[in-house]
């Protein structure tokens, strides 16, 4: 018994000695670390957002037009990019998680004037703007072109990113120029202006000469008689439709005959009057008196019926007679001045016979004209009712067509090289880019010749 005791406890107490000089001895607990998920540790590492080609520098012309003809003519004569309200910014996020631009804002200010682009002019959508992974993302920008003067714009659109330090910072180079509806009528009126002082040169001048002769005359004609101005007035009518129709020397020659008439009738009312006065002084009238009366009164009547001829033999009769008197009368001191009289009437007999003359030459060349237009229109029945039709075609219809053409386009080649071409910024200095305009219109002598030609024609 002793000895299985022994033979069984020993081993037991041997290994258990020994398995405690093995154990080593007991460190102090460490903290234990939080795992770090792959998300976490892809937004730490996450890029920035790229922008691609065309939004890394913004580019932009565009057009203030601010009512219906205004923006009807932008249509006509720009391209559809100066006229766009909003435009797409493409941002790429080339990141492996989404992202978002935080804030944005704009800064614009003019080069020229310097003046400050509002913030209602330039605008992106307020608020968060998400950007899912690996994609490309349109961000608006909206125009409001009514709010940009006419100058040209230079800033940047800054775009606040999440994880980011750094902005994101897009350059902005932006032109604006008015409407094309003032400086087209600018233009216009320039051409207008350079045509009339032409015309002013070649044709105005003289025919303002010539109306200056007529209310002149005018105002001479109302200064005589009432019945000496019965007589004269219509002839001065017929006289300015001449210098209305740009026959300038048939109208002088009418002038002049026209200042002789007047001359005349006035010799002839104070030869008139003074036979009134003669009768006045003595008791009986004298039949020669008479006579001369009647031949003064015959001779007013055949000069208003433009007789001149027939004026001048009656006014010769007429200087026949007082020639005789004033000599019976030489003795007379009443009458003393009836020689100077009757050199005055001789003077406006001789200036109504040359006057004569001069109208009658004029008269024969119309009467020729009007020959040749009888001899026109014989050939025209002759021929048939096509040369007839061009004619009046090209009078009425062609000529004018023309000239509207003419003048449209030297317009439009005026507006075309200031404006549509050169005129990113135009309005932003009004008086230097209005003022090109109307002295080109004034200095344009493209078309000045045709339309001479063409104006010329009409006479």
């Amino acid at each position: 018994m002793k000895r299985l005791f022994i033979a069984t406890f020993l081993p037991l107490l041997l290994s258990q000695s020994v398995a405690i000089a093995q154990t080593a001895p007991q460190q102090p607990a460490q903290p234990e670390k939080p795992a770090v998920s792959q998300a976490e540790t892809a937004v730490n590492q996450q890029l920035p957002i790229v922008p691609l080609k065309g939004t890394d520098q913004i580019q932009l012309q565009v057009v203030n037009c601010n009512w219906v003809v205004d923006c009807l003519l932008a249509n006509l004569f720009l391209p559809a990019s100066t006229r766009l309200n909003q435009i797409e910014l493409q941002l790429d996020n080339p990141a492996l998680v989404p992202t978002k631009i935080l804030n944005s804002a704009v800064s614009v200010q003019g080069a020229l004037t310097h003046y400050p682009l509002p913030s209602s002019a330039l605008s992106i959508s307020p608020g968060d703007i998400a950007f899912p992974t690996q994609t490309i993302t349109s961000v608006p920008l909206t125009l409001n072109r009514s709010a940009m003067p006419p100058e040209q714009y230079v800033g940047a659109i800054y775009l606040t990113q999440a994880n980011q330090s750094n902005r994101l910072i897009l350059p902005i180079n932006l032109s604006v120029r008015s409407g094309p509806f003032l400086p087209l009528l600018v233009l216009l009126v320039g051409v207008i202006l350079g045509r009339l002082f032409k015309y002013m040169q070649e044709q105005g001048g003289p025919q303002s000469q010539a109306r200056k002769k007529v209310y002149q005359l005018e105002a001479d004609i109302k200064e005589a008689h009432p019945a000496d101005r019965k007589i004269l007035l219509p002839m001065l009518r017929d006289t300015r439709k001449l210098v209305y129709r740009q026959q300038l020397e048939a109208a002088d020659t009418q002038v002049t005959l026209i200042q002789s008439r007047l001359r005349l009738l006035n010799q002839l009312r104070a030869i008139e009057d003074q036979l009134y006065e003669k009768q006045k002084r003595t008791v009986s009238v004298e039949q020669e008196t008479l006579d001369q009366i009647q031949q003064i009164q015959d001779a007013r009547v055949l000069i208003a019926q433009g007789k001149d001829d027939e004026a001048t033999t009656t006014l010769t009769e007429i200087l026949k007679t007082a020639s005789t008197e004033g000599r019976r009368g030489a003795a007379d001191d009443s009458d003393a001045d009836s020689d100077a009289m009757i050199v005055a009437l001789r003077g406006a007999a001789i200036n109504l016979d040359q006057s004569a003359r001069n109208a009658i030459t004029d008269v024969e060349k119309t009467e020729a004209l009007t020959w040749n237009e009888q001899l026109q229109q014989s050939l025209v029945s002759v021929s048939g009712l096509s040369d007839q039709v061009r004619a009046e075609a090209t009078f009425w219809f062609v000529r004018p067509l023309l000239y509207l053409v003419l003048l449209t386009g030297l317009t439009l080649a005026g507006l075309n090289t200031l404006y549509i071409e050169k005129g990113e910024t135009f309005g932003a200095r009004p008086m230097s880019d209005y003022l090109t305009l109307l002295l080109w219109g004034l200095s344009a002598d493209v078309a000045s010749r045709s339309l001479s030609g063409l104006q010329g024609q009409k006479e």
